[in-house]
């Protein structure tokens, strides 16, 4: 009877964990590569929003993912401006990043003129918890412990001239680079999101 019960929790447990990807990867993709647009009425501008979540090439690298806010605005000018806010994840163990951020298309690196820099360390208090049988059958989830997650975040803000932009459409290519002590992190940008950042540079 136990070894019949332990079988279909595990079952039912398998599959609302597949539920639970499958949900958690639709609701990424509304979050990111979409382009949102609003109209700013505080600074009369037409605001276009777009969100990449990219993970390095090099899984060895002390940066372990960059989540990036494109901001496109149009003024009453049609004067059209572009913002990048870049949030980083690094390991607790890495050294301080470099206040750089380079953009490189076509083999070439331009260096990006940085307006605003954040560190922050972030230490996370996980409970470990385990699942035990009662006496009559059901389970009762028990905490056995605690550990700790430590990580480094830096956020990076800064202008993309618009001639950046228009050369990322004409040549389809965008990685984006970080320095960490040794550590050296490339994101290339996906196909999906390329498409969408060329989509947005079209917008009116």
């Amino acid at each position: 009877m136990y070894k019949l019960l332990s079988k279909t929790r595990i079952k039912k447990t398998l599959a609302l964990v597949l539920i639970s990807l499958t949900f958690q990867g639709c609701f990424s993709d509304k979050i990111y590569n979409e382009i949102y647009i609003k109209n700013d009425v505080v600074y009369g501008t037409k605001r276009f929003e777009l969100k990449h979540y990219i993970h390095p090439e090099d899984s060895r690298s002390a940066i372990k993912v960059l989540i990036q806010d494109i901001i496109k605005e149009i003024d009453s000018n049609d004067k059209v401006s572009y913002t990048a806010y870049d949030y980083l994840e690094l390991t607790s163990s890495s050294f301080k990043i470099d206040e750089k951020v380079f953009y490189i298309i076509d083999n070439v690196a331009y260096p990006m003129t940085i307006d605003h820099v954040e560190f922050d360390n972030v230490r996370k208090t996980i409970e470990n918890k385990s699942d035990v049988l009662t006496a009559d059958s059901t389970t009762v989830s028990v905490v056995t412990g605690y550990s700790e997650q430590n990580k480094k975040t830096v956020k990076f803000k800064y202008n993309i001239p618009v001639l950046m932009m228009e050369k990322i459409k004409e040549t389809g290519q965008l990685s984006i680079r970080y320095y960490s002590g040794p550590s050296m992190a490339t994101f290339n940008t996906r196909q999906i999101s390329l498409g969408k950042m060329i989509e947005m540079i079209d917008s009116k």
